[in-house]
């Protein structure tokens, strides 16, 4: 995995079976996003099954190291149906946040610069072209800003984020799914391969909304929070 010796920095790969970092990575998980502990037995099953499970994911959940520490985490899935990434997670513990490496003054500008090298890794190691880019799902404006300063662009549509994935419904209750509920959300990504991402083509935004409501989330196409982001794509009222 990505190793920088001068920064004391290293990211163990926590999935296909490779499980000696996870209860570290949960630690880290449940201190900046305590609101979302439901996900624990989702990320358990992610470290311990195997590529073939996955599909049509490769599946990531990063842990990063400084000095041996845990300092900041990230999750995110490489989507070769669609051929584009899906951001889940991303979080640096305060008093890691700033560092100074080559032109990084954060650690969270330098995951999100490595999640596009393994990206691009994923899609050439399965003979695909380079990935569009890689999708997050954002939700205040103060992250909006954030991660626009580390190359974001939003997309043009109306998004509602579901509750939990389908393969989550065996592990997580749907009675808590449902006083959870949809949010909304931003619908942001970075792009990757600029000569082919388009955010006024219409097919294309298609595609990002269903890599992730329909590929990772499980929505049918006929469902309300599908077809109100497929509308909107074609309506003026979209997001901004």
């Amino acid at each position: 995995m990505f190793q920088i010796p001068e920064l004391g920095f290293e990211i163990q790969e926590i999935t296909n079976g490779n499980t000696q970092h996870l209860e570290d990575l949960i630690s880290l998980y449940l201190r900046l996003f305590p609101q979302y502990e439901r996900y624990v037995a989702v990320m358990r099953r992610r470290a311990a099954r195997s590529p073939s499970a996955a599909s049509p994911f490769i599946e990531h959940q990063w842990l990063a190291l400084i000095n041996g520490l845990p300092a900041g985490m990230m999750v995110f899935k490489y989507n070769h149906r669609r051929n584009c990434g899906l951001g889940l997670d991303l979080g640096v513990l305060p008093e890691f946040r700033r560092i100074k490496y080559k032109q990084y003054t954060r650690l969270a500008k330098l995951l999100v610069d490595l999640r596009r090298e393994q990206l691009i890794h994923d899609a050439s190691s399965l003979g695909n072209p380079l990935p569009i880019g890689a999708l997050v799902e954002v939700e205040s404006p103060r992250t909006v800003a954030r991660f626009k300063e580390y190359g974001m662009r939003l997309l043009p549509i109306k998004y509602w984020e579901p509750p939990i994935p389908e393969d989550a419904f065996d592990l997580i209750d749907r009675q808590t799914a449902e006083q959870v509920g949809f949010k909304p959300m931003h619908l942001g990504i970075y792009p990757i391969n600029y000569d082919n991402f388009n955010p006024k083509d219409p097919s294309q935004l298609e595609d990002f909304v269903k890599g992730y409501l329909v590929d990772h989330y499980g929505l049918p196409e006929t469902h309300w929070a599908v077809q109100e982001a497929l509308q909107s794509i074609l309506t003026e009222e979209s997001v901004k």
